[in-house]
């Protein structure tokens, strides 16, 4: 256990509250459960890959991971396996509703009232803010996805290296102003974001998952006056949850994508033009990153509706 005295120097080094933030609680069918509950915890600090002119290497709870991070970082959080064996596993049944609430607080700052009498019934709340609102002040997608734990394996030890199914994701639509009319929606103007709530498919079969949670803020990408071109990568928020699905559905999960493998920047979704990036206009190829969307009967191409 940290000391009093080590805590208060990492109090007084590492802001309280930041401009990133980490996916912290759940609700099973609309019932909170405690912060950190069942959701594997980040090594914090962390030393992840250091990449010449980006955020520094050492990272801190809710600090953004990066594609070419580490794999375990880009899964399911920085050095998340180190955590695996302690956390609990959540069992639930296909059908099931899951809420999740999210932190821009660094845990030696959590007090009893970010996590009580939140407004809209939500998991967490911002006792700074007078509307006492959680937001997200990175724009992006939602992306959900289940990773199946592979025969003989336990959650605990499984490190997410299977593939990942997107059952669920937050976007955008058009409702902004003139001059921006991208709007999205878990950003939502530093307002309150739209309510992260989503069914575990109930044609899933039994067995444990990992369940992971990601807002990624896209990259962009552009061209110097000499042609050059750039690409500013995607900033990832991974946080998995461990649950034992009930089920009696047969058969087996679809296909899915490889993480890190599908948030590369040249992978579909992860990087936009600049105008898009500036919520200007979408990009014509345009489809939501984390791979095809499994909607319990097919894998459907995931493109906003607009």
């Amino acid at each position: 256990m940290a000391s009093k005295l080590s805590i208060a120097a990492l109090a007084a080094t590492v802001p309280l509250v930041h401009s990133h933030f980490t996916f912290i609680r759940l609700a099973l069918n609309d019932e909170w459960q405690a912060p950190t509950r069942y959701i594997r915890n980040k090594t914090s600090p962390f030393e992840d890959v250091n990449h010449v002119g980006r955020i520094s290497s050492t990272r801190y709870n809710v600090y953004p991971t990066y594609w070419d991070d580490y794999d375990e970082s880009v899964r399911c959080g920085r050095d998340h396996m180190a955590h695996a064996a302690d956390t609990e596993v959540l069992t639930l049944s296909a059908g099931d509703t899951i809420t999740v609430a999210h932190t821009r607080y660094d845990p030696t700052a959590y007090t009893d009232d970010q996590w009580t009498n939140c407004p809209d019934d939500r998991g967490s709340c911002d006792p700074a803010r007078a509307d006492r609102v959680m937001d997200f002040n990175h724009r992006g997608p939602i992306i959900t996805h289940l990773s199946q734990v592979p025969d003989g394996e336990d959650v605990r030890t499984y490190d997410g290296a299977g593939d990942w199914v997107k059952i669920h994701r937050i976007g955008f639509d058009l409702s902004g102003v003139a001059a921006a009319p991208i709007h999205w929606l878990p950003y939502n103007d530093d307002q309150l974001p739209a309510r992260y709530i989503f069914q575990i498919p109930p044609q899933i079969p039994a067995g444990q998952y990992l369940l992971r949670f990601d807002l990624v803020n896209t990259g962009t990408h552009g061209v110097y006056a000499n042609n050059e071109t750039w690409t500013d990568p995607a900033q990832l928020y991974a946080t998995c949850a461990q649950i034992q699905v009930e089920s009696a559905a047969s058969g087996a999960l679809p296909a899915g994508i490889g993480i890190p493998e599908a948030m590369s920047p040249d992978s579909p979704g992860m990087t936009t033009s600049t105008d898009m990036y500036q919520l200007l206009t979408v990009d014509e190829d345009y489809v939501y990153p984390g791979g095809l969307l499994w909607d319990g009967e097919n894998m459907v191409v995931d493109k906003p509706d607009v």
